[in-house]
This record gives C-alpha cells, structure tokens and sequence, in this order.
C-alpha cells in the first residue's frame, strides 16, 4: 500500500485559481505547505490570493494566463521553472461554458469551450511532462465535471470537453505509469462558484441544476485528500454520484428524465 502524498513542499501549478474551486484549492494546499504557481486570465485576484496565502506563511507566485493561447502557456511553464526550479504537479482546472442548444449555436462556441477545456489542459500538460518526469512523486490534476461522465442537453459542447478530458486523462494514466507520473481525474457535481457568472453564453435556462451545491472548500479538501491518496478518479457531491450510479444501472431512464427538462430558449435570452 502507497504512503500518503506528502505535499509539503511540492511544487504545484494551478490554473483557474482566481475563484471558485481553483481559489479554494490554492489555500488547501497551501496550508499542506506546497510551493504554488497560480494562473489565470484575472491578475488582480490571483495578486489578492497570492497575499493571503504569503500573510499565512504560504509560498505563491502569480503569472496571468489564458490557457487557450499558447504564447501564454509556454511562459507559465518557463516561469514555473525559473521561480521553483521544477514542477511536481500540475492541475488543470481552468474551465469555461455556455449554456443552450446546440443548434442556436455558432461554431465558435465549440471551438472557444474546447480550446480553454481540453486543448488548454493537454497542451499545458505537453509542455510540463519533460519536467514533471523528474519532479518528486509528479502528478497531473485534471478537474473535468461529473457531466464528462454523463451529458446532459443545452450543455453539450462543454460536457462534449469533460468527456474528451476523462478519456485523455484514463489513456495519459497508463502511458505515464512507467515514469512514475500518476493522473487523476476529479469529476465535481454542484459546487458554489461564480462558473454561471462567466459563461461565455446563456441562450436558455440550464436544465439540470444542483440545489444543494457543495462549498468550494470543501470541494477543494476531498481534491486534496484524493491527490494525497493518489486516487485515479473521485466523483464529488451526492448528486454527482447518484448520476453516475443511476447512468451505469439505468441509462435510458436517465435519458427519459433529460429530455423532459430540456426547455424551449427563454424570451428574450441572449448572449
């Protein structure tokens, strides 16, 4: 049996850490003593998260990025290197959607949720595997979503971008087992987090939506006791679970249930 992954001191970048899990995450792990890297389009909150973590002793450095531009994304792993001298884990969390049909969409959305979600986290993770090899106990965090387990309608190309994450991340296991890099893949259901806010479209009301969300703290913690177990997968919130299990036993039910809550566009809904 596997010791527990010892963070302190681990050399981790973070993408998507200016809110929501992302932000909780850093904090976590910061408290665990590891030396962060943290990325995302927004400067200002990553400065602000960077201070608080660096008021409780923490060890931070912010470097803006768009994982979808990949200028960006070769600086922030030079920048990793050059700050921390290597990299130990990389987590991919950064992530956008959009809400609405299908066909009321343009190409682009496709394109722009696919660029930030998967082509963001695969090629970021090209340019840190050469370092990641000879890091300590390396490993890959990729945060996709309950909904790469199981789609769901008006949701389509971002649940079309979780899927394509969890199988890159299942075949990139067995590939990187030789070289010691371990995957894991988390699959959060409803958590609170501004991830509505920052759609790039909403043309209709969401179909599913979970109640009962989870606090991004207490998400960000069982990601942190799954890295530390060197779990390959975790699913996290009841529903979550509960949708996997009842899309395993019973998927044409599931199907029956979704279709009946996929609504017309609402009046007036736009972009």
């Amino acid at each position: 049996m596997l010791s527990r992954l010892n963070l302190a001191g681990a050399r981790i970048v973070l993408t998507g850490a200016s809110s929501g899990i992302g932000h909780a995450l850093a904090l976590r792990l910061a408290e665990q003593g590891a030396r962060l890297v943290l990325a995302s389009r927004n400067q200002e909150r990553l400065a602000a998260l960077a201070e608080a973590i660096s008021a409780k002793g923490g060890s931070a450095i912010v470097v803006p990025t768009d994982v979808a531009d990949p200028a960006q994304r070769t600086r922030l792993i030079e920048q990793a290197l050059a700050e921390l001298g290597g990299i130990d884990i990389l987590i991919n969390n950064a992530g956008v959607g959009a809400i609405g049909f299908f066909e009321d969409a343009d190409e682009g959305r496709l394109r722009r949720i696919m660029e930030v979600n998967f082509f963001g986290a695969t090629e970021l993770t090209r340019l840190a595997l050469p370092h990641l090899r000879h890091g300590r106990d390396p490993m890959i965090v990729n945060v996709a979503s309950v909904l790469g387990r199981r789609a769901i309608p008006t949701s389509v190309e971002y649940c079309a971008s979780k899927f394509a994450m969890v199988g890159w991340s299942e075949g990139l296991r067995a590939e990187l087992a030789r070289h010691g890099v371990h995957v894991l893949v988390v699959c959060p259901g409803g958590v609170e987090t501004e991830f509505d806010v920052h759609m790039i479209e909403r043309r209709t009301q969401p179909t599913w939506r979970d109640r009962r969300r989870m606090s991004p703290d207490r998400c960000a913690q069982l990601i942190v006791g799954a890295m530390r177990r060197r779990k390959n997968e975790v699913v996290i919130t009841t529903t979550a679970k509960l949708v996997v299990w009842l899309n395993r036993l019973s998927p044409r039910l599931l199907d029956w249930v979704l279709a009946r809550y996929a609504r017309e566009p609402a009046a007036g809904a736009g972009h």
